[in-house]
């Protein structure tokens, strides 16, 4: 025999001892686990919560049948150039602190954040605006974002830009009043070369 019969005893008490303590031993890690992830938790919403709180309150625009840009990257900066050339009143929201820098100095009325945060988005007063254009590449902002301005505003005209037919649906859903997909528009513009006059071959 390998062991006496005194060791057998000792190593089978043993086992016995850790199968009863091994219920206790799991629960006592699992509450411990679950405490660090409740004060993880915490620690990020007091973070949070901390960083709004210390945040300045933005002003909200006082400008009346205005147009609200949101995003202003090369649609935006498109969008902008030709509306900057009339008399419409206009108001951007860009997350670039550059850009909405270089829009002050321009003279357009620009807000730096994201506006998928209702408080900026509130900023833009789009109770009184005349249309929303979304020009931010993100659909998943852009639908937060149109969903947004649709409750603040019903009849607000919303247009927003998407790269696929999921995100031309998604947006849609979420309440745009008109989609405008790249590929769309260029084929658009192909056929419009071939004018009223021009007849397919299948025609009579």
């Amino acid at each position: 025999m390998l062991l006496p019969e005194a060791g057998r005893d000792l190593i089978l008490a043993g086992a016995i001892i850790t199968i009863l303590l091994n219920p206790f031993i799991f629960g006592a890690l699992d509450r411990l686990l679950l405490k660090r992830e409740k004060a993880a938790a915490k620690a990020e919403t007091d973070a949070v919560e901390a960083e709004l709180a210390s945040r300045e309150p933005i002003r909200p625009t006082t400008l009346t049948g205005h147009v609200v840009l949101v995003g202003h990257g090369r649609v935006g900066n498109f969008i902008s150039g030709v509306l900057g050339d009339g008399n419409t009143a206009l108001f951007v929201i860009e997350d670039n602190d550059d850009e909405v820098e270089a829009l002050k100095q321009q003279g357009v009325e620009a807000l730096s954040g994201n506006a998928a945060d209702p408080e900026v988005l509130a900023a833009a007063n789009l109770r009184a605006a005349r249309c929303l254009f979304v020009a931010i590449p993100d659909a998943f902002e852009g639908g937060q974002v149109v969903q947004q301005a649709r409750a603040m505003n019903p009849g607000l005209r919303i247009i927003a830009r998407a790269h696929s037919e999921a995100e031309y649906e998604h947006l849609k859903r979420h309440g745009a009043t008109l989609v405008v997909m790249g590929e769309h528009e260029i084929a658009k513009a192909m056929l419009d070369q071939l004018g009223t006059g021009v007849r397919g071959s299948h025609q009579p």
